[in-house]
């Protein structure tokens, strides 16, 4: 009985520091392990090119940083203006998208009295009713409490800001101490756990987030080049989020293409109808053919497994839970492995 109870209490133990950690610690790090991330892609290049012309690793490291941080920076920038273009464009042409919409909800009240006997002006003032709702709730949120969430917003792109200039500047340093970091990480004897846990993490659920982070991209990029291609001035917008709702389990593109793909059909535009549906297939292809090759069939992971850390996550941390929650799961199970604590 005392040696369950101890088992019981490291578990509860490592569930809190993980949450701790991931919650409360992990945000001041980031600049850290994206430094050692940055220096480790980059080492190999500064060592060659020392090799080859005798610049110092850490002048070669600086000029490198410079050229990948300028160019994140650049398509960072030209991807908010057209952002913010097409928001602007949506805003303007709410009138235009408010009478297209009320000629689709007339054509759908009006097929809902044919299929049902609902009298279409009952179906059209209940769903107005709704939506008349769901403005007011909106209004409700345009508040004094908005500017205050508008400051945190604005100092969060400060601290950004800041966490970049720490981040390559520590990546600077790090490429110019590598082979010495590096071999006082491997001499440290308290590390060896640690560092069987987080070679464990890379196998699995590093490389799962990874896999899913690179299709989440690739069927962003399809979707948005889909988009300019029917025709929409909003194909920027629509591929983000639908490469979003891609990664999410057991929703993806279909969600919100299906559907669309209905409504253009009632308006008479069946080649855009065909569009949207032609664009699940390539998207819905497209993972079928990367995720095997992406996590070569190993992993076995759960979908309800994912989508359950999934929103566990999101309910602990926020939107950065979709990734911290698999992460955190993970973390615990193999902490929780390493200490021998699942019985």
């Amino acid at each position: 009985m005392h040696i369950e109870w101890k088992r019981r209490l490291i578990i509860m133990g490592i569930v809190a520091g993980v949450f701790v950690g991931y919650r409360f610690l992990l945000p001041a790090a980031i600049p850290f392990l994206a430094a050692w991330m940055l220096a480790a892609w980059l080492y190999p290049a500064t060592v060659r090119i020392e090799k080859k012309t005798g610049i110092k690793k850490s002048l070669g490291g600086a000029v490198l940083l410079a050229l990948v941080f300028g160019a994140a920076g650049l398509l960072l920038y030209l991807g908010a203006a057209e952002l913010l273009s097409q928001l602007k464009t949506a805003v303007s042409n709410f009138p235009v998208l408010l009478r297209w919409g009320t000629v689709l909800l007339d054509k759908c009240c009006v097929a809902i009295e044919d299929m049902t006997g609902i009298l279409r002006e009952d179906s059209k003032s209940y769903i107005l009713t709704q939506m008349a709702a769901m403005q007011d709730q909106l209004l409700a949120v345009v508040s004094p409490g908005t500017f205050v969430k508008l400051f945190s917003c604005v100092k969060g792109l400060l601290v950004a800001a800041s966490g970049a200039v720490v981040t390559f500047i520590l990546s600077i340093l790090i490429i110019g101490d590598m082979e010495n970091l590096r071999k006082k990480i491997w001499d440290y004897s308290w590390l060896v756990g640690t560092r069987r846990v987080v070679k464990r993490l890379k196998k699995t659920t590093v490389t799962y987030l990874k896999a899913q982070a690179v299709i989440m991209a690739l069927v962003a990029v399809v979707c948005t080049v889909g988009f300019w291609l029917l025709g929409s001035p909003y194909f920027l917008i629509l591929g983000i989020v639908l490469g979003a709702l891609d990664a999410l389990p057991l929703i993806g593109t279909g969600t919100f293409l299906y559907p669309a793909a209905v409504i253009f059909l009632v308006r008479g535009n069946a080649g855009i109808a065909a569009g949207c549906v032609a664009l699940d297939i390539v998207t819905s292809l497209l993972r079928e053919i990367l995720e095997p090759r992406l996590l070569g069939g190993k992993l076995g992971v759960s979908p309800i497994a994912v989508l359950a850390s999934v929103y566990i996550g999101v309910f602990l941390f926020g939107g950065f839970g979709v990734v911290l929650g698999p992460l955190s799961f993970s973390t615990i199970y193999e902490i929780g492995k390493e200490w021998d604590v699942w019985d």
